[in-house]
């Protein structure tokens, strides 16, 4: 079967047996395949390839290093596509503009494994980034973090964060480790994270100040009590025009801020609809970010209950 390729895209959009194609990005679209299911006529995966749909890369890297920054490339990877990390960096996400797609549903996401040591990191350095559907195992004893952010306006859409086995696990999950605005405009929707080892803490860090954190229909769940809050801002730090709704969270832990963590008193920003089952009987503080106004949050720590608003309502 032919290929045809259309240099300036299709401006005025195409249609193909009677459906719609329109051109929505201005960049060049490279494919990632390492997995032994292939595309009919194409050919394995490997970085000597061109990186088209029947040839494509066999790692992510590559593709960053043939993209152009801020051009809105496009990486496709294909579904049983595998690859390790095993140091800081290993995986870099250092041009700016791209996005990375992962097809494929449940076991056959693309999976990344961070693995070696407790150092290994997928690092965003790189503003405008969007990566949505991927797996990010882990399988090394108390890995720091698994994406380590100090770039602005990246998009984290529809990750799966899983522990390896016992022992293998996660810190933290996504660590925002830079200076003050480093990382504003980050929005997280639609990601999971699953624990079971007592060396958890959170979902989300922030080292710096953050505007304009977008943190959406988020689920975390650990079973143990030692687990921090699903967002723990460090000391002194604050959000400005946060938004964070819709989120769910099932932890062990007993005594602690619970969603949110913060010790300052200038936060701005909507916290609202996000549910909350816990242990903690006596505090239940689900939500310590003063000067956000807050909706509908609700929590219980009974197995039995339905949660209730808390704060109570104009408290």
């Amino acid at each position: 079967m032919a290929t045809s390729h259309f240099s300036s895209g299709f401006r005025n959009g195409v249609t193909i047996r009677g459906v719609p194609l329109v051109n929505t990005h201005p960049g060049k679209v490279w494919w990632v395949n390492n997995s032994s299911v292939l595309a009919p006529g194409a050919v394995g995966g490997s970085d000597g390839n061109d990186g088209t749909y029947q040839r494509p890369f066999s790692t992510i890297a590559k593709a960053i290093s043939m993209a152009t920054a801020s051009r809105g490339d496009v990486v496709m990877v294909m579904p049983g596509h595998a690859e390790t990390v095993s140091s800081d960096g290993g995986l870099a996400f250092s041009k700016a503009g791209m996005a990375f797609v992962g097809l494929g549903v449940g076991t056959l996401r693309p999976t990344i494994t961070l693995s070696t040591a407790a150092a290994a990191a997928i690092t965003v350095t790189a503003a405008n980034v969007t990566i949505t559907n991927f797996l990010i195992v882990a399988n090394y004893a108390d890995i720091t973090n698994a994406i380590d952010v100090t770039a602005t306006n990246l998009h984290l859409d529809r990750i799966e964060f899983k522990e390896g086995g016992t022992d293998l696990n996660f810190l933290d999950y996504i660590a925002c480790t830079g200076a003050n605005n480093t990382a504003d405009n980050l929005t997280v929707t639609g990601c999971i994270g699953t624990a079971v080892d007592a060396a958890q803490n959170s979902f989300l860090t922030f080292a710096g100040d953050v505007d304009r954190l977008v943190f959406m229909d988020n689920f975390y769940s650990s079973t143990t009590a030692n687990t921090l809050a699903m967002i723990l801002c460090a000391t002194g730090k604050d959000l400005f025009d946060c938004r964070i709704e819709n989120n769910r969270m099932y932890t062990l832990a007993t005594a602690g801020d619970l969603l949110i963590d913060n010790d300052t008193a200038v936060n701005t920003g909507i916290v609202a609809f996000n549910l909350i089952g816990h242990a903690d009987t006596a505090g239940e503080i689900l939500i310590d970010a003063d000067g956000v106004r807050q909706f509908e949050n609700r929590g219980t720590a009974i197995d039995t209950a339905s949660g209730y608003v808390l704060p109570a309502l104009d408290s």
